[in-house]
């Protein structure tokens, strides 16, 4: 089954025509964006609105001039970090017309392939406010913006504890109940962090802030493909945006607000297909 996979469109409209595009010109049976789908809204009193219409305003019009042409072509969603929840619940409403496929939490059967995609788009603690899909992570550091720390709800945002992020359940556990909803070693994770010490998460200063619950799952499970996203600069800093845990292909395909960086591959054959839009082969 051929894929076409970004990460990181933060809203911007060109890159997710870009990626359509690439999906048409490349015969893929599926798309998949893997985190931090809307445009970023620094006033609090219209986070939540003005994610959420971008939904409606934006998102929906792209897929559904996508789906007049290419109506057998599923599309999958995965919220990030910086994305609002509560903006999130409005792909429901896409899900309902089937233009796409929320993947957080979640699992489908990709067609007659014998394959799932499964999402989950927590991180490790950040620096950032937004704290719905953050979660605690074994051996990563401590969140550190509480006073200004914050999760949504429909009517708008609620300060967040620290007390509070550390009762949640951590990314291991959280994984481990998604792990249940398919076999996963037939099923291709979407991750929007990435994996703990790879060339996937690495940031300025040679530092690594992947998950390590999210390394320790891919080690026991060793399902055949993760895809991931959050830091954008890693492949330009690493020199790579695949690596192998064990018999696991790794993909980060990173960012730039400029291009899109992109992946396409075909599930059967994911070391001799997969090629990047602007570092081509690994």
């Amino acid at each position: 089954m051929r894929l076409a996979y970004a990460a990181d469109l933060h809203g911007n409209v060109a890159l997710y025509r870009a990626l359509l595009d690439l999906a048409a010109e490349s015969g893929a049976q599926a798309v998949v964006v893997g985190g931090d789908l809307l445009p970023h809204e620094p006033r609090a009193d219209r986070a939540v609105h003005s994610q959420r219409s971008f939904i409606e305003r934006e998102i929906r019009p792209l897929l559904e001039r996508f789906h007049s042409t290419h109506p057998a072509v599923d599309v999958f969603l995965l919220a990030g970090n910086d994305d609002w929840a509560a903006a999130i619940a409005g792909l429901a409403d896409l899900e309902t017309d089937r233009l796409a496929y929320a993947l957080h939490g979640r699992t489908f059967s990709l067609n007659q392939s014998g394959l799932w995609i499964a999402g989950y788009a927590c991180v490790p603690p950040t620096p950032f406010s937004m704290k719905d899909y953050e979660r605690p992570d074994a051996g990563s550091r401590r969140a550190a913006s509480f006073g200004r720390a914050y999760i949504s709800n429909a009517t708008g945002l609620v300060p967040l504890e620290q007390w509070q992020f550390d009762e949640r359940q951590q990314i291991a556990t959280e994984l481990a109940e998604l792990a249940m909803l398919s076999e996963p070693t037939h099923t291709i994770y979407v991750c929007h962090t990435p994996p703990a010490d790879t060339p996937l998460d690495l940031m300025a200063g040679q530092r690594h802030v992947g998950s390590h619950g999210l390394r320790a799952f891919i080690e026991q499970h060793q399902p055949p493909l993760t895809l991931h996203g959050h830091i954008h600069e890693a492949p330009a800093l690493s020199g790579q945006y695949a690596c192998q845990i064990g018999a696991t292909w790794c993909i980060n395909p990173g960012r730039d607000p400029q291009r899109l960086q992109a992946v396409t591959f075909d599930s059967d054959d994911l070391a001799g297909t997969l090629k990047h839009t602007i570092y081509g082969p690994p």
